[in-house]
């Protein structure tokens, strides 16, 4: 990812504002901090498809090309039975090792983002959010600070893209279906 350093996230939730028409992120990170990412739906459409085109073109089916979307749509359905059933075994160790809630919230504007494949066969897909801090002078621009880097499996990623398409949905933002592969409001 270049020079820049990234705080990692421990825990992650997407919701949508009808007041700021933004989808939020909202990143428990690992040191502790709460910050919130907020993605407008141009950004979003922009993150979803760079999530997309990693994910296609570090498929080991590609053999050197983008994979094809009914390859991709069998890997999401695998994909989402493979968190599925994460999801069970981390709600049963719970109890034990739960994270706390930030006390304080720090916002950020997303107005970048970077997503990579990393490790053997694409193995670990990579997002790094960046971004404005919030509040923010009107059309005052600094240098995009680092918000977040996120290191997904590609089940996990296939998560996040499921979760951001729900929420546009759920927005009304009628996104381009050029992701095909991932279907719309009727998969949630």
């Amino acid at each position: 990812m270049g020079e820049l350093s990234f705080p990692r996230v421990q825990q992650i939730r997407f919701g949508y504002s009808n007041l700021e028409d933004r989808l939020s992120i909202m990143l428990t990170m690992a040191s502790g901090e709460g910050r919130v990412a907020w993605l407008s739906r141009r950004a979003l459409g922009g993150l979803m498809q760079h999530i997309n085109t990693v994910l296609k073109q570090s498929h080991p089916a590609g053999e050197g090309q983008d994979a094809h979307d009914a390859v991709m749509a069998l890997e999401h359905i695998g994909a989402r039975s493979q968190v599925a059933a994460q999801r069970d075994q981390e709600k049963r160790e719970a109890d034990d090792q739960a994270i706390a809630k930030p006390n304080e919230w720090t916002h950020y504007l997303v107005t970048e983002a970077r997503v990579e494949a990393q490790g053997e066969a694409g193995a670990t897909i990579v997002v790094a959010l960046m971004g404005q801090p919030l509040p923010g002078a009107p059309d005052q621009r600094f240098e995009p600070a680092a918000i977040a880097g996120l290191a997904l499996t590609r089940a996990h990623a296939h998560e996040i893209l499921r979760l951001m398409r729900a929420n546009a949905d759920q927005a009304q933002w009628q996104l381009d279906a050029s992701i095909g592969w991932l279907g719309g409001s009727s998969e949630q």
